[in-house]
């Protein structure tokens, strides 16, 4: 078993370390006020005070120590009182510190803690500021979710209930584990008012599971240094409560996509090629529900979309009761700043809707959104916390993220690409293509006229080549944003309102199919 410090202090008698700061604060600076970070909650086994952590396979919170089991209903109803009046002194010091009306000795505190016992507004700003220096998304989670001692900036101190020990994280960082005792520290004031979720999924999937899936994200991807698997090593892994806004609303629009019909047929030595073109204006609207975007400017974008989706179904009424064993994150990013990407994808979503009523012609364009006039509304927007598994790994003093889905165990995230290796798939397959082709060429068909010969046995191999080696690039990359959200339309909602199809014009094309030594011949 392991000894944890301050474990005295989690059975009911202050830890050595809270003890300390108590006498220290109280005779240095006068019995009426304390100079001192404010405390936490920590949610603790409720029979012996040991670490609590939420299993995800069972739906219950589990003692480390006297492995007792607890539903999060008993969890919260032990903590509620404790946590009700750990906010409550969290936004008044807040309200001061908002208001300019800090104690000397609170700003005394602040100062010796190199960092704020307060979240304000001005505090989760420095915070974003911090990522927002980095010059990729990756560096800018990393910058925030590691602090040191030269950076400061955006952070908030506290004091950990159980060894009072001094914990200081990222203003947003809204519970974490204390590192000297191993017991669960809710900052308080974290989730009050329009900072408390409205829902949450709980985590399904746990720490080995993650590392598991990494494991075999790796395994068939042809453009992967082969050093890579072997020499990369894990560097940090974290489970984390993402805040995310989902959205419901509706979009409606109308657009103009071209079209043509296509007639091919043969006049001597040539092929013509007529085409009529029409214009298909359409008109139409959809609903939408609970799509989703993280408002966590930690978080990259591209990792968040991607492990999409989540399975709704899980959703449940928020409770901290589901958080000890995680991290977890408040928003910094309220959901005004955020909802241009559910516009987004709900324009691009409505586009490809009305584009796809464009039918009984061989070609239409492809749906482009600033082609279509859309306008976007909402009816609802909720707050929830989703379960994300946060994987960094080192490699050649390059760093690399991925993120996986806590609930279904999608991971995603970029890896490094070979050159060498993209070269040598690249011309194997195309000298095998080539060959085949050319086998074909002069062994069955048997082409008559050079342009064909050569873009048939060239130009095949080298579609091939590059469609395969773009297809391998892709499973290299796959932390990417989402442009729509066919996955969020409520069925049956789209209703096309107005349709209309115009001749625009026709025009033909002559292609010389014969020479004159193929007359001669």
């Amino acid at each position: 078993m392991r000894l944890k410090m301050g474990q005295h202090g989690a059975s009911g008698t202050p830890g050595f370390g809270k003890l300390v700061s108590e006498v220290f604060s109280t005779y240095a600076f006068g019995k009426g006020e304390k100079a001192m970070a404010q405390e936490s909650v920590n949610y603790q086994c409720p029979n012996c005070m040991g670490p609590l952590r939420y299993k995800g396979d069972s739906g219950m919170l589990e003692c480390e120590f006297c492995e007792s089991t607890f539903t999060p209903t008993q969890v919260e109803e032990a903590y509620a009182a404790k946590q009700r009046e750990a906010d409550e002194k969290a936004e008044a010091a807040a309200a001061r510190a908002e208001a300019g009306e800090q104690s000397s000795f609170e700003r005394m505190a602040d100062e010796a803690a190199g960092a704020s016992s307060v979240v304000t507004e001005d505090v989760i700003d420095a915070a974003v500021a911090v990522g927002a220096q980095a010059d990729s998304s990756i560096a800018s989670y990393l910058s925030r979710a590691s602090w040191n001692e030269e950076e400061r900036a955006g952070m908030r101190s506290y004091l950990c209930s159980s060894c009072g020990a001094q914990l200081t994280s990222d203003a947003t960082t809204a519970i974490q584990e204390c590192p000297y005792c191993g017991n669960q520290a809710m900052a308080p004031g974290s989730f009050v008012d329009t900072a408390k979720p409205d829902l949450v999924i709980p985590f399904k999937l746990d720490k080995a599971a993650a590392e598991q899936t990494l494991t075999e994200y790796y395994k068939g991807k042809k453009f992967l240094p082969k050093e890579f698997a072997a020499q990369n090593r894990i560097a940090h892994v974290q489970g984390v409560y993402v805040p995310f806004w989902l959205y419901d609303g509706s979009a409606s629009g109308e657009g103009t996509f071209e079209a043509r019909n296509i007639r091919t047929w043969r006049e001597g030595k040539y092929e013509v090629t007529e085409t009529h073109v029409y214009n298909a204006w359409r008109q139409g609207s959809s609903e939408f529900t609970r799509i989703p975007a993280d408002g966590s400017a930690k978080m990259p974008d591209e990792h968040m979309d991607a492990i999409e989706p989540f399975d709704y179904d899980e959703l449940t009424p928020f409770s901290v009761a589901y958080l000890p064993g995680f991290s977890a994150e408040r928003y910094d990013q309220d959901s005004d700043a955020c909802c241009h990407r559910a516009v987004r994808r709900m324009e691009n979503t409505l586009a490809d809707q009305l584009r796809d009523t464009v039918t009984g012609y061989d070609q239409v364009d492809p749906a482009d959104p600033a082609d279509v006039d859309a306008e976007v509304s909402f009816s609802e927007i909720k707050q929830a916390l989703l379960p994300v598994w946060m994987l960094h790994t080192r490699w050649k003093d390059k760093d690399f993220l991925f993120a996986m889905n806590g609930q279904t165990g999608r991971l995603v995230g970029d890896l490094p690409v070979s050159p060498l290796k993209v070269v040598l798939w690249f011309l194997g397959i195309f000298l095998v293509v080539g060959a085949v082709m050319l086998g074909v060429d002069f062994g069955f068909i048997q082409f008559d006229d050079t342009v064909t010969r050569v873009g048939v046995d060239a130009g095949v191999p080298l579609v091939v080549a590059a469609g395969t080696c773009i297809y391998f690039y892709s499973q290299m990359k796959t932390a990417v944003e989402q442009r729509s959200a066919h996955a969020y339309v409520v069925n049956g909602s789209f209703d096309l309102t107005g349709s209309d199809d115009t001749f625009v014009t026709s025009y033909q094309t002559r292609t010389l199919v014969e020479t004159d030594d193929d007359d001669k011949r």
